[in-house]
C-alpha cells in the first residue's frame, strides 16, 4: 500500500511540474549581420526555373540592407538600396520592400518579403516571398505576373 501511495505522489509531482510554464528562451536580437543560402520552394505562379539565393542581410532597428547573388556566384549586389524596412515583435520580424519602375516592357510593381524568426542566437530562419506584376504585359506572357519563394537558415556573422 505504501508503494502505491508513493507512486501516486510521484505521478502527481510529474504532472504538477510538467504544467509549470517553460522558461523563456533568451535568443537575443534580430539586429546584426546574417548570411546563408535560401533554396527554392515550389509555388503556383512561379516563372522560370527555381533559383538558389545566397543572401547577406544587415538588420539595424527598422532598417535592413539586403545583398544577394544567385548560384552563378560573383560579388553580392544590394537589392533595392534604402527600400527595406523591418517590422518586428520579439524574435520574429518581417523585412519588406515594395516598389515600382519602368523597363522596356512597361511598368512593373515588385514586393520582396523576408519573414524571419530567431531559431537560436546565431541562427535565423528565413522565408523569402517575391511577387512581380508586369502591369503592361498581357496575361499570356509567362512573366506578366509571377512569384517565387525560397527558404533556409542564415548564420549570424556579426
Amino acid at each position: 500500500m505504501g508503494q502505491i501511495r508513493l507512486f501516486i505522489l510521484l505521478i502527481g509531482c510529474v504532472l504538477n511540474f510538467g504544467a509549470l510554464p517553460a522558461r523563456a528562451q533568451d535568443l537575443g536580437s534580430l539586429d546584426g549581420t546574417w548570411e546563408g543560402s535560401l533554396a527554392a520552394v515550389t509555388v503556383p505562379g512561379a516563372a522560370g526555373p527555381p533559383r538558389l539565393y545566397t543572401v547577406h542581410i544587415v538588420i539595424a532597428g527598422t532598417i535592413a540592407h539586403v545583398f544577394a547573388h544567385d548560384t552563378t556566384g560573383g560579388p553580392f549586389q544590394e537589392l533595392k538600396p534604402g527600400a527595406f524596412h523591418v517590422s518586428r515583435l520579439g524574435p520574429n520580424g518581417v523585412i519588406v520592400a515594395i516598389d515600382s519602375g519602368q523597363d522596356d516592357e512597361g511598368t512593373w510593381v515588385e514586393t520582396w518579403n523576408f519573414a524571419v524568426t530567431l531559431k537560436r542566437h546565431d541562427t535565423l530562419i528565413v522565408n523569402l516571398y517575391r511577387i512581380v506584376n508586369n502591369v503592361n504585359l498581357p496575361l499570356n506572357v509567362d512573366h506578366s505576373k509571377f512569384t517565387e519563394a525560397e527558404a533556409g537558415e542564415l548564420a549570424r556573422t556579426k
